[in-house]
């Protein structure tokens, strides 16, 4: 089944942060790798100029996917981050078992569905890329498979829980049960109350016995994830472990971004054409 062909210079809505954001198409390209057919659109976004491509497979339509992708709560700087975005090369180290792991993952999806298995991605350091990396291949299955998706931090869906509204019940239903969800920074509750590893083991539990795939992210080893043990075995038993480098790009990108800015300044003229006076 072919999706409804769409035009240059079409209006489109996007949801570039959960929220609907005008956007005009400026270009579309087809796409027809073996089982891979599709296209690729750009937009023009008022206040922020010329985006990424947008993938969409034939058979899904265009508006599935941009409602998917507004109801999956993956942070805005995440949203619509593809597995083209990631760069394995930040490490300087061997990564090709992460990503032939991750990249099963993506393109046997179904398999993976069938046996409702997901990923254990974990690192010790902080700022490895293990949310970006989830998200990069929670949007790929969006769009290759226009599935729910669904992305909560531990933290956050405690928040939800406590809650005990009708709508937090709504959305804490909807996490449950959506086709993929990514439970970001699980063990971060480790030592809590009991009400709260009981929340995070009903969610485990849940979605372990419908049969329902996750994608977790943590810094402790899957082995030694503290909290309620019986939600360390659901983990275990349907979990394939994707252990990345133990390197912080999120320090090494801001080190970097301060000395872009740095050298900027230091060799850029004042605003008025002049050299910058020495004060010292």
């Amino acid at each position: 089944m072919k999706t409804r062909q769409r035009n240059i210079g079409e209006e489109q809505v996007l949801y570039p942060n959960g929220q609907p954001v005008k956007a005009v198409i400026t270009n579309i390209k087809s796409v027809d790798k073996g089982r891979t057919k599709g296209t690729l659109e750009e937009y023009s976004i008022d206040d922020y100029g010329v985006t990424q491509e947008f993938f969409y497979k034939d058979g899904i339509s265009p508006e599935l996917t941009e409602q998917r992708y507004s109801r999956s709560m993956i942070p805005p700087e995440y949203f619509s981050k593809r597995a083209k975005d990631f760069n394995w090369t930040r490490y300087h180290e061997n990564t090709d078992v992460q990503k032939d792991i991750g990249n099963s993952f993506i393109t046997r999806f179904s398999e993976y569905r069938k046996q409702g298995r997901g990923l254990y991605i974990s690192s010790h350091t902080k700022g490895s890329g293990k949310t970006f990396l989830a998200c990069c291949m929670a949007n790929e299955i969006i769009v290759r498979y226009g599935i729910s998706v669904k992305f909560i931090t531990v933290p956050d869906y405690i928040e939800l829980v406590k809650e005990k509204s009708d709508q937090a019940r709504e959305d804490i239903l909807r996490i449950k049960d959506c086709a993929l969800l990514v439970l970001d920074d699980i063990g971060a509750e480790g030592g809590s109350k009991d009400w709260i590893t009981t929340a995070v083991f009903r969610l485990v539990d849940f979605r372990d016995k419908h049969i329902l795939p996750t994608i977790y992210t943590s810094n402790y080893e899957m082995e030694n994830l503290p909290g309620d043990e019986r939600t360390a075995d659901r983990i275990v038993g349907h979990s394939v472990p994707l252990v990345m480098p133990e390197y912080s790009v999120r320090r090494s990108e801001a080190k970097r971004k301060t000395e872009d800015f740095l050298k900027g300044l230091l060799k850029e003229p004042a605003a008025n054409g002049q050299a910058l006076p020495n004060i010292w």
